[in-house]
């Protein structure tokens, strides 16, 4: 068994970091550069480029219930391998596609079978598992590699676009899935804490150190300070107990409306600043850096606040001025409309902090996985459906402002559903001795 002397669950935050790094760096941030030369090359729409993101989201609400039922029954190990291979071989095929069905078919696999088992998805889960009192910080410094990997990869893969060309960069990018993520996750990842015999956060019952006569916090094993309380212990909810919450369905119908203030970001603001703004692919990039290192400083201001302020009073601030991105982008000329999205993605970029965050908190993480993969279909209505509304849009005006300024509205009313997505409560359970009958 692998021994460090310190808790063990913070190499699992830089196994995580890792692989939010590459997956964000060859997946959803930097996909909208490969737009506009494949549209010239090809002679794709940007609606048909867009299907390509359609046909991950459908592929992903697909898989996605089965993902979380894996990660609670086999760990995180073999899902985020399967995940590596499948990406990185999925990259290397796209250097041959002739068809939009094949670049279809392609990214849906990639992004779907490939990075989110890999990161997405299944890293912040991981997380959970191994931190229950320092998740907010465990959670920030961990999704910190996917505002890390946008804001390096976008303006080298911008480079490399221009001068390599698209097909030979994809190549690249899968080489790099491959030899940095397989041999990291067969090296380091472990399923939980229990598994290694330690507790969340590293913290010992008071038993436990009389028992291994140990003073010391953070001695061998990795495990950390004594609480007298015991370890680190929370409320878990069953998948059936937590789809009969009110909590629940508010937090799905809240992240619907704020996905498509999201999606516009990631996906339609290069095309807005290439298409609309006539800049260059490099100066695009660019200004995706900028913003993922707005989206950084997010990560660590909602890993402190949500450990300190009520979910969803986080959650309103997050989600409303996330709708504020687009907004800025449609109602404020060239430059300061950038300027805008920059500013306000300080508080509106920790999306990948609060989302996993809510359900871990709200439900517990024992059962956190089925949770989180049952109702990731429903989340995703939004993400299947904005995003080729958007292109659509843009197709038929030649502007995205229209469709931006929709995105923003329905981002704002997130902001106003997510308000009432209080900690919900468990019934009480019957007291065995009190549901006998009286005696005689």
């Amino acid at each position: 068994m692998l021994r460090v002397p310190f808790y063990y669950g913070w190499v699992i935050v830089v196994v995580v970091f890792v692989a939010e790094f590459v997956a964000s760096g060859v997946g959803s941030f930097v996909i909208p550069l490969f737009f506009e030369p494949m549209s010239k090359e090809m002679g794709w729409s940007l609606t048909l480029l867009t299907g390509a993101v359609t046909a991950q989201t459908i592929a992903y609400a697909g898989i996605s219930p089965v993902l979380g039922i894996a990660l609670d029954r086999l760990g995180a190990r073999p899902v985020m391998l399967f995940g590596a291979v499948v990406a990185g071989v999925g990259l290397l095929l796209l250097t041959q596609i002739q068809h939009i069905w094949q670049f279809w078919i392609l990214y849906a696999l990639v992004g779907a079978l490939g990075l989110h088992e890999m990161g997405g998805f299944t890293g912040p889960i991981l997380v959970t598992k191994w931190f229950v009192r320092m998740r907010g910080k465990a959670m920030a410094l961990a999704t910190m590699g996917t505002t890390a990997g946008g804001m390096v990869m976008a303006p080298i893969l911008g480079i490399l676009i221009a001068t390599m060309g698209w097909r030979d960069t994809w190549k690249v990018m899968g080489i790099m899935v491959l030899v940095v993520m397989v041999p990291v996750i067969l090296l380091l990842v472990r399923r939980q804490p229990e598994d290694m015999g330690l507790q969340p956060d590293g913290d010992r019952t008071a038993s436990q150190a009389l028992s291994r006569s140990e003073t010391v916090p953070g001695g061998h094993g990795g495990q950390g300070r004594v609480r007298p309380g015991g370890p680190a212990t929370e409320v878990s909810w069953t998948l059936q107990e937590a789809m009969r919450t009110r909590t629940l369905w508010l937090l799905v119908v809240a992240l619907n409306l704020v996905n498509l203030s999201a999606t516009a970001i990631v996906l339609h603001m290069v095309p807005f600043l290439m298409f609309q703004e006539g800049l260059s692919a490099q100066a695009a990039g660019l200004v995706v850096s900028m913003r993922l290192v707005a989206s950084t400083f997010s990560r660590l201001l909602w890993g402190y606040a949500v450990d300190r302020f009520p979910m969803n009073l986080c959650l309103v601030v997050g989600f409303a001025t996330r709708a504020l991105n687009p907004l800025s982008l449609a109602l404020l000329p060239y430059p300061l409309n950038v300027a805008g999205v920059i500013v306000t993605s300080i508080t509106g970029g920790g999306f990948q902090v609060l989302q996993p965050m809510a359900f871990a908190n709200y439900f517990g993480r024992r059962h956190t996985g089925a949770i989180q993969g049952a109702i990731r279909p429903f989340v995703t209505v939004s993400s299947l459906v904005g995003p080729l509304f958007i292109s659509i849009v843009f197709d038929l005006t030649g502007t995205f402002d229209l469709a931006f300024l929709v995105a923003g509205g329905l981002g704002l009313l997130s902001a106003v559903v997510v308000l009432f997505a209080t900690p919900p409560r468990k019934p009480a359970q019957p007291s065995p001795v009190a549901s006998k009958p009286a005696a005689a």
